[in-house]
């Protein structure tokens, strides 16, 4: 099989995985406050996406790779592009508090602020609520902020799937960097 074969199948295995996953994440968080909505989450520089998550926003948005995505320096990752709005850098898709791609939104747009990451202690600490559940609480400066439950056990398994997931997606990404195919790859997966 030919190097273009092997990344066509990787990446139809990562839009398979990627679709079990979000659903996994979103059956595992039961919802306590709902979202207000604030665009906390939106206010950052670098929301990194993966190549199902690439094609499932161009395919709702109808634009270009090269409008809406940056590859960044470390030719691995990849991240949506921003928009300066009141005077601090937003995702390009975050207009009148509102996510304009919400259905498609990336994984970690979508569950936060559940971080399901097996480091997640040095960054986002859950709120150990008893011996199998965690509390996530957003980190907006208002007074009414999301929160979530999920199952300590549930959060591992994920956070442990997501962390394989991703390296798979990095080590394909890459390549297809490096060959200076990754928009072009992209973009005929939109077509399809």
């Amino acid at each position: 099989m030919s190097l273009e074969n092997k990344l066509k199948t990787g990446i139809e295995e990562l839009i398979e995985k990627d679709e079990e996953l979000r659903v996994k994440a979103e059956d595992s968080i039961l919802e306590l406050k709902q979202c207000r909505q604030c665009g906390w989450c939106c206010n950052n520089k670098r929301i990194l996406v993966t190549i199902p998550e690439m094609i499932r926003i161009l395919k709702h948005t109808g634009k270009k790779f090269s409008e809406v995505f940056i590859i960044e320096d470390n030719k691995l990752s990849v991240s949506i592009k921003t928009v300066e709005t009141y005077g601090k850098p937003y995702c390009m898709f975050f207009k009148d508090f509102k996510c304009q791609i919400h259905d498609v939104k990336p994984f970690q747009c979508r569950t936060y602020p559940v971080t399901f990451h097996p480091q997640v202690f040095e960054f986002h600490k859950p709120i150990v609520v008893s011996k199998s559940i965690f509390k996530f609480k957003c980190g907006s400066p208002l007074k009414k902020k999301a929160e979530y439950l999920v199952k300590i056990d549930d959060f591992y398994n994920i956070a442990q799937e997501r962390l394989a997931f991703l390296i798979y997606n990095y080590k394909i990404q890459r390549k297809l960097i490096i060959r200076g195919e990754l928009e072009k790859i992209v973009e005929e997966y939109v077509n399809i």
